[in-house]
């Protein structure tokens, strides 16, 4: 009896969510869903950085502030999208978050780019993660990480990551552009926002190429 009764508890809360809904398609929530999964992923990739920079054998505390900030303002465009799903009548969907997931992402992007990066892997996030096969490799040899420029290699990644996610973002609006409110929030909320931050994360990594590692990078940091 009682699961009959939860049955029908579901049933009248769905067909209030159906009276909310309207040309917001299942296609759309679904691709929603999986930029949400993109937003926590970039968050939990930007926790572990500022970790990695409070560290006392890397003790750069204006990257670990700078990557804690930004692991606060990926988890708030996850939220956005979440309520915006609930306001239109969809439906939540939370997977599961694994940093290793973020760090191939990453490693991908820097082994594939046509940009100028440092290394082909993303080391910082597999040493967060305890990844022994990369960290034994030649490109991350975890015995030389005085040797990393932690600053710049940091950075790339986080271009990597950017870049990523604004061509994901681009593909949402794109495969939904008959969607007009949704095109609003995607362009208003979310990839203006890419743009100024690409510019910005770029800006970063020249600044940290000329200034060089050691004191340069000191000095970049206490501006963080």
């Amino acid at each position: 009896m009682k699961y009959l009764v939860v049955l029908a508890f579901i049933a009248l809360a769905s067909a209030d969510v159906k009276n909310v809904r309207q040309k917001f398609n299942g296609a759309t929530i679904t691709a929603l869903n999986e930029q949400i999964t993109r937003e926590l992923q970039a968050s939990y990739f930007y926790q572990a950085y500022s970790q990695y920079f409070a560290r006392s054998d890397v003790a750069l505390p204006g990257f670990a502030k700078f990557f804690s900030e930004a692991s606060k303002e990926e988890r708030s465009h996850a939220e956005k999208l979440m309520e915006y799903i609930n306001k239109r009548g969809g439906d939540v969907q939370l997977k599961e978050v694994k940093l290793q997931d973020v760090c191939d992402t990453v490693s991908k992007g820097l082994d594939s780019t046509t940009l100028s990066f440092t290394k082909t892997t993303s080391c910082i996030c597999n040493f967060m993660t305890g990844d022994v096969t990369v960290l034994s490799g030649f490109d991350c040899d975890k015995s030389k990480r005085d040797d990393w420029h932690n600053g710049l290699l940091a950075m790339e990644d986080t271009l990597v990551l950017e870049r990523y996610v604004n061509e994901e973002l681009l593909k949402l609006h794109k495969g939904h552009d008959d969607d007009a409110h949704l095109s609003h929030v995607l362009e208003h909320d979310f990839l203006d926002e890419q743009v100024n931050a690409i510019k910005d994360i770029a800006d970063k990594i020249r600044q940290l190429k000329r200034a060089g590692s050691g004191l340069g990078e000191y000095l970049f940091d206490q501006k963080l």
